[in-house]
């Protein structure tokens, strides 16, 4: 790859700045500058000469900067020229050594992520985490474009046909990704391992616009899925260990061999995450490992701490059905035909002042077997998940737009009871206003989890099997909603009972746009049901 030796020069030269400015800033103290780059501005010697000394000074500064230190500081810097500079530095570097492909890695990702601002348009959109490949292919398509843009004075040379092939495989990781709904499942199936082996397989093909662009693309995607995984883990395991505290439990407390409550509660997301992933490898399969662990105790630890232990076996309760086959009457009232399952209480559905017996809800969280009730966990996971995230949304979105929340393909239009209950600040009291903002909270949140299952059902009901994680969702989804209706009732009727007419109506309103849609879920799963597909 060769370039005009004053374009090059220049290019250089903002590297160095930039490597500069970023050593010195983490060292706290100035970096001696050879003589041959400080008087480059006053230069006796050919540009040429001048591109040699400063590569050969930029190779050892690479040494001293890790890849997460130049993507971060990427965000801080306004404007593209920086990152266009650095991209045709490492195209025509074309180092081998994983430290480089990781930086450029990194630039492209940013670059992927931030489209360029002015009056021309951006040519792709970011694909969605589980977007069809059709789809990503398009925007890869379009960002490599971009990318030749980019690297206009570079020349490039064509890419041999068994990297071409090599870059097909990437179609399969896609599908593969789709699969995964645990972040110990991306942890043991060695996927991150598997795409560096790839990257390397390349050898000077990683630097061709093509392989960057599907790159650029995949590190986006997967990294967006990895993250939110690792963060619903994360949760998980914390939320596990602050239930052992509230039992009763100690820090040093073992839950599994030397793994101990305090263990749990130390997992420190946002750390483990800003690290470069080859130097957080321990940390992310410790995570995995802990993950595991809760999964294993979930259904015992569930059981014990919605109340006392019974001096007796559980009442018998009715085993869980298939989650696949509900029918509309789910969506108002239980099926003669499908009993709902008993399911464990959601985090924040519990109706603190009404007080659901603990004895039934221990015999029906027992009543279901471990692998459905890690299963319903995994369900009540993301419910909190789409509860935080909306909250979010609505706390640091102007206030002209915090109402409308954006859903995949769609959007939530938010009451002004709903947008207030998720501004409250009351999680930590024990009083009605907190129960009631909190079901408000959980009903949307459930509509919004409803909407987004829906979608990707839909996305998916051509395919032999992607379609059914999907479908299975929406089965949880709509077999609980007797139980969530039920609660706000409960939550309705004190409202009413203390002359709050317009909370109750609110809520009432929350209710009923929910159980609308379900009847859309309760037909999509009808069909699935109706047309089987493997």
């Amino acid at each position: 790859m060769g370039q005009d030796p004053q374009k090059e020069l220049k290019d250089l030269k903002t590297v160095h700045t930039f490597y500069l400015g970023l050593l010195e800033k983490n060292l706290g103290h100035g970096v001696p500058v050879p003589a041959e780059i400080k008087d480059s501005t006053n230069p006796p010697a050919s540009a040429d000469e001048l591109n040699h000394n400063f590569k050969m000074w930029l190779d050892l500064i690479d040494l001293a900067l890790t890849p997460p230190l130049v993507r971060d500081a990427l965000k801080t810097i306004p404007g593209f020229e920086t990152a266009h500079a650095l991209l045709r530095y490492f195209t025509g570097k074309a180092s081998q050594r994983s430290g480089d492909r990781d930086k450029t890695d990194c630039i492209i990702t940013y670059l992927f992520r931030t489209p360029s601002p002015g009056d021309r348009p951006a040519a792709w959109q970011r694909p969605e985490v589980d977007s069809s490949y059709a789809f990503i292919s398009q925007a890869a398509l379009a960002f490599e474009a971009e990318l030749y843009r980019a690297l206009e004075d570079v020349s490039i040379e064509t890419m041999p046909p068994e990297h071409v092939t090599l870059l097909q495989e990437f179609e399969y990781l896609y599908q593969e990704l789709e699969e995964f709904r645990h972040f110990d499942q991306i942890i043991d199936s060695g996927i991150v391992q598997r795409v560096r082996e790839l990257k390397q397989s390349l050898g000077m093909s990683f630097y061709h616009p093509d392989s960057l662009a599907s790159l650029a693309v995949w590190n986006d995607i997967f990294g967006r899925k990895f993250d939110e995984l690792f963060h619903d883990a994360a949760v998980q395991i914390k939320t596990f260990a602050e239930g052992i505290q509230r039992d009763g439990g100690s820090l040093l407390s073992r839950v599994d061999g030397d793994i101990t409550v305090k263990n749990l509660s130390e997992v420190a997301t946002k750390q483990i995450l800003a690290e470069d992933y080859q130097v957080a490898q321990d940390e992310f399969r410790k995570v995995s490992k802990y993950k595991k662990v809760v999964d294993s105790k979930r259904p015992v630890r569930m059981a014990t701490a919605s109340g006392p232990r019974q001096s007796g076996p559980p009442p018998s309760a009715p085993p869980p059905p298939r989650p696949t086959i509900p029918t509309q009457q789910a969506a108002h009232g239980p099926s003669t035909n499908v009993p709902p399952p008993p399911p464990p209480q959601a985090p924040g559905i519990g109706v603190r002042s009404q007080g659901v017996s603990s004895q039934t809800l221990n015999a029906e969280v027992l009543a279901v077997a471990p692998s459905q009730a890690v299963q319903n966990a995994v369900q009540e996971g993301k419910i909190h998940s789409s509860r935080q995230a909306i909250k979010e949304h609505v706390r640091s979105s102007d206030p002209k737009v915090a109402h409308v929340f954006p859903v995949k393909n769609s959007r939530i239009i938010l009451s002004p009871a709903e947008v207030e209950a998720f501004k409250a600040e009351y999680q930590s009291e024990k009083s009605f206003r907190a129960d009631y903002a909190s079901m408000m909270m959980t009903i949307v949140a459930y509509l919004s989890r409803m909407v987004i299952e829906v979608d990707e059902y839909n996305q998916k009901a051509s395919s032999a099997y992607l379609w059914k994680p999907h479908a299975d969702a929406l089965g949880y989804l709509v077999s609980t909603l007797e139980r969530l209706s039920m609660e706000a009732d409960q939550v309705m009727a004190v409202a009413r009972a203390r002359g709050l007419g317009e909370k109750a109506s609110s809520m009432s309103a929350s209710l009923e746009k929910l159980r609308e849609y379900a009847k859309t879920v309760s037909q999509t799963l009808q069909s699935a049901n109706h047309n089987p597909k493997g």
